[in-house]
C-alpha cells in the first residue's frame, strides 16, 4: 500500500524512531505500521475491527477463572511522551482498557499508537473476556454503590423513626 499520508497531505512519521509509516491490511482494516520498531497506528474508527472486539458474553465463572491467569505485558523502555503521526502534538499514555496492563498512546482526535506486541496483547486481553470482566466489575461497583445507598437511607429512616417514637412516647408520659 506504501507510505501512509494523512488527509491533510503529509506523511504519518513513527512516533518512536521518525520512520514514515506505511499502510497495511490488518484484519481487514488499515492500519500504519513502522518498519523499523514494529509499532502501529490505529485510527480511531478501526480500532474495535483490529480488536476485534465483540459483544460476546462470558459467565462470571469464566471471566475470574481467565482473569486469573492474565499477565500484564512488562515494560523494559524508558517512558516518554510520542507526537501524534497525523497532527505532531503530544499524545496522551494510558492503560488500554483498565486491566490490561498495556500502556498505549492516544490522540483523542486520530488514534492510537500500539509499540511492538502491545496490539497483540490487547487483542489477547479482549479474547480472554477483559472488555467483559471490565463491564462486569463497573456493573458491580454500581451495585455496590447502591446498596451503599440503600443502608445509608435505611439507617437515617429509622433514627427518625425511632425519634418520633421517643417524642410521642414523651408526649403519652406527661399526658399531652
Amino acid at each position: 500500500m506504501g507510505q501512509e499520508t494523512h488527509a491533510s497531505g503529509k506523511i504519518l512519521k513513527c512516533p518512536k524512531c521518525s520512520k514514515p509509516l506505511e499502510a497495511v491490511l490488518r484484519d481487514g482494516a488499515e492500519v500504519d505500521l513502522c518498519a523499523s520498531c514494529r509499532g502501529i497506528w490505529v485510527e480511531h474508527f478501526e480500532e474495535k475491527q483490529v480488536l476485534e472486539i465483540k459483544p460476546e458474553a462470558f459467565s462470571m465463572d469464566e471471566l475470574e477463572r481467565l482473569r486469573k491467569h492474565y499477565v500484564p505485558l512488562g515494560r523494559l523502555e524508558k517512558v516518554r511522551y510520542v507526537p501524534c503521526p497525523a497532527c505532531n502534538v503530544l499524545m496522551n499514555r494510558k492503560i488500554w482498557g483498565s486491566y490490561s496492563g498495556v500502556v498505549v498512546d492516544v490522540c483523542s482526535e486520530h488514534g492510537t499508537w500500539y509499540d511492538v506486541q502491545e496490539l497483540e496483547k490487547v487483542k489477547e486481553y479482549v479474547l480472554l473476556g477483559g472488555v467483559e470482566y471490565e463491564k462486569m466489575v463497573k456493573m458491580d461497583q454500581g451495585f455496590s454503590a447502591v446498596h451503599a445507598k440503600l443502608v445509608q437511607e435505611t439507617v437515617r429512616l429509622d433514627q427518625r423513626i425511632d425519634s418520633a417514637y421517643r417524642r410521642a412516647r414523651l408526649w403519652s408520659l406527661i399526658g399531652l
